[in-house]
């Protein structure tokens, strides 16, 4: 058999190589043929929102997944995920495929516990639709997160339109560092106290500080903001908008005057207003002149009145002042001052100086509080809104003077047993004032005189509706007597006043007979005596004169 000739080691080298070269462009397009080359598949896009994070606030990363359209095959995205070094952020599992030319965005949510720069990774995980091989496509993200700002809460607490209302800002330091130069205002034309400045706020910490404003009635939105200074040194500004709903101005005030209640009547409503939760009187409130003073043990109210003004509206007043007159006479005036809503306050008015019969006016002169403090006027407050606001209420009181007056009631009459009549009653006080030094003292006519030992009474005062009681002795002609004089004498602001009255004499009364048992005990028994004594004589003598014989 003939062999070939042999070949050449160098020429076998060059035929070797030869047909590399022709092999190599078919190999790899037969093994990748269907597969995603990594440069077709690219993160496209990132985006955070907000662009400057802090400290705890949600962050979103929105990446966006493109596969170009030379890309042979499809694609089919398995995953995103959002790395910190070795820790996962967020992930998002099967968002959807990806046709050549087609692009994917994925949200990835996730926070920040600490401040900084943060060096983050994005990854893409891809499977090829044709022999699911595996692509990852990365791309580095740097985050920059800040101290978180200060967090507002705002209340406004009974807002009223037209009427400046209270805007209270809690300021809090979340972070680990301490904030400073912060500084609270309240943008806008309705505001008027605009600003509140807190030198430093310490993490942790918290404060209030107080804003106002003159709101609108109905709903509107009010923002207040916040500057500061970070640890770092930076300004930076926080916002915080609530919504406000004013209620229409209610302005309703009422004035009531009645008499000043006797001070044990004082005591007990005192008692019973500790007893319900210490609810004190008719005054609720008001600054000091709206407070019953203790009147003293037995002291006579009689001729004051206490005059009650009450906020029965929606917002508070202040400067109240009473101007009362009785008739055509002007008395002091009466300072209350500032009145919330639903409170009442109280003056007392001296009446001592009128005399007779009037018709007490009291009539409350006041202000609406937070209605156009001076000076303070912005283009959007109308015209009523910048004026102070003042009103006026009244009440009235027919006032009677206090009287006294005495009469003599419940009257029974009795003999003794010496034949002396006896009349027992009440000294009654039929009038409102207190009346001193009563005396009730026995009258005398032709058929009645005064007798020992009641022939006056001392009963002393008596107060006003008050009774006391009192006794007399008399002698009576009982056969013709047919009325009991009795006379009064008492004392009503210094002035001593006398009274005669008559009592009716009952005729049927019967005198009590004399008791003349122990005359006739004496009178009979020396006659019996001497009966029984003359009897024995005549029997005994016989005796005697036989038994001598």
């Amino acid at each position: 058999m003939r062999r070939p000739p042999a070949i050449p080691l160098s020429r076998a080298g060059l035929v070797l190589l030869v047909g590399c070269l022709v092999l190599a462009p078919v190999v790899p397009t037969l093994g990748v043929a269907a597969a995603v080359p990594d440069a077709r598949l690219t993160i496209s896009d990132v985006a955070t929102a907000p662009d400057a994070p802090t400290v705890g606030e949600p962050v979103t990363v929105s990446a966006t997944v493109q596969l170009s359209a030379g890309s042979a095959a499809t694609a089919e995205v398995v995953e995103v995920v959002l790395r910190d070094e070795s820790t996962t952020l967020a992930r998002a599992e099967g968002p959807g495929s990806l046709s050549q030319g087609d692009s994917l965005t994925v949200d990835l949510v996730t926070s920040f516990a600490d401040r900084g720069r943060k060096d983050l990774t994005l990854i893409a995980v891809v499977n090829s639709s044709s022999d699911n091989e595996t692509v990852r496509v990365r791309r580095p993200l740097t985050v920059v997160v800040r101290d978180a700002p200060p967090t507002l809460d705002v209340t406004v607490p009974a807002p009223v339109a037209g009427v400046e209302s209270r805007v209270a800002v809690e300021v809090s330091n979340p972070n680990a560092n301490a904030v400073s130069d912060v500084t609270v205002s309240l943008p806008g034309d309705r505001a008027v106290e605009r600003r509140a400045t807190v030198p430093v706020l310490a993490a942790g910490a918290t404060t209030t500080v107080n804003l106002s404003m003159r709101p609108r009635e109905g709903d509107q939105e009010v923002a207040v903001e916040a500057a500061y200074t970070t640890s770092t040194g930076e300004r930076d500004t926080t916002r915080r908008p609530v919504t406000v709903d004013a209620a229409p101005l209610r302005e309703d005030v009422g004035v009531a005057v009645s008499r000043v209640p006797p001070p044990e009547e004082a005591d007990a409503n005192a008692n019973l207003g500790a007893i319900l939760g210490g609810a004190g009187g008719l005054g609720g409130g008001g600054n000091g002149g709206g407070t019953l003073q203790d009147q003293g043990d037995g002291e006579d109210t009689t001729d004051r009145v206490q005059v009650a003004v009450t906020n029965f509206g929606n917002t508070p007043i202040e400067d109240v002042v009473v101007r009362p007159r009785a008739g055509d006479r002007r008395l002091p005036r009466g300072y209350v001052g500032r009145l919330a809503p639903g409170e009442t306050g109280t003056v007392e008015v001296d009446l001592s100086a009128v005399r007779g019969s009037a018709t007490v006016v009291a009539t409350a002169n006041y202000t609406v509080a937070g209605t156009g403090p001076p000076g303070a006027r912005d283009a959007d407050v109308t015209d009523t809104d910048a004026r102070a606001r003042r009103g006026s209420a009244r009440g009235s009181f027919e006032f009677r003077p206090p009287a006294a007056d005495i009469r003599v009631t419940d009257v029974s009459l009795a003999f003794d047993e010496d034949g002396r009549l006896r009349i027992s009653g009440n000294a009654g006080n039929i009038g409102t004032a207190p009346v001193d030094g009563v005396v009730v003292s026995m009258g005398s006519n032709e058929h009645v005189d005064p007798a020992y030992p009641g022939r006056s009474y001392f009963v002393g005062t008596v107060d006003g509706s008050e009774f006391a009681p009192f006794e007399l002795t008399a002698e009576v002609d009982a056969e013709n007597a047919t009325e009991l004089p009795v006379r009064v004498t008492y004392v009503v602001d210094g002035e001593e006043r006398t009274r005669e009255t008559t009592l009716p004499y009952d005729g049927s009364l019967e005198r009590p007979s004399r008791n003349r048992t122990g005359l006739l005990s004496l009178g009979i028994a020396p006659l019996a005596g001497l009966g029984i004594a003359a009897a024995l004589l005549l029997v005994g003598a016989p005796l005697v004169y036989l038994r001598r014989r």
